[in-house]
């Protein structure tokens, strides 16, 4: 393999950022980003539409091998010089459905992240920062309460 097509949905704030930053760093893998529903991208990949959707991360190497969303995150950082060592952390069984995981909840939110990353002025990301919704924090079922701070200040 000496090639990795990347996908990338040049509509993504996030994405176009990403692309830059991957493009950025040494890679063991040649990368090739291309813009997805491009008609570079239907020219080369005539067949992707039929098993991704717009919205997927696709990756596609020069051998042919496809891989979508989390697992094209975890090919595109095997690719990096620096990232090859987390790639293969993530692909232990344990890590793996927290890769999906946080590759699900960074996508559901790819467009809110790109509205912050393309804000200029302090006020638009204060905005959008308001509107984030936190979950209360909670201590697992059966864990131990957590000690009286002020058993500490006395």
């Amino acid at each position: 393999m000496q090639k990795l097509y990347v996908l990338y949905d040049p509509q993504c704030e996030l994405c176009c950022r990403l692309k830059g930053w991957l493009l950025e760093q040494r890679s063991w893998i040649g990368l090739e980003m291309i813009p997805s529903g491009s008609p570079e991208a239907k020219k080369m990949f005539p067949e992707l539409e039929q098993i991704a959707s717009q919205n997927d991360l696709a990756l596609i190497s020069d051998e042919g091998a496809v891989y979508l969303n989390d697992r094209a995150w975890i090919m595109v950082l095997y690719a990096l010089e620096e990232y090859r060592e987390w790639a293969a952390r993530l692909t232990h069984p344990l890590l793996m459905p927290l890769v999906r995981q946080a590759y699900a909840a960074l996508s559901r939110n790819r467009h809110s992240l790109s509205r912050w990353l393309s804000a200029t002025n302090p006020e638009a990301i204060a905005a959008e920062l308001r509107n984030v919704v936190l979950e209360p924090c909670a201590l697992p079922e059966g864990s131990m309460p957590l000690p009286d701070i002020r058993d500490y200040l006395q």
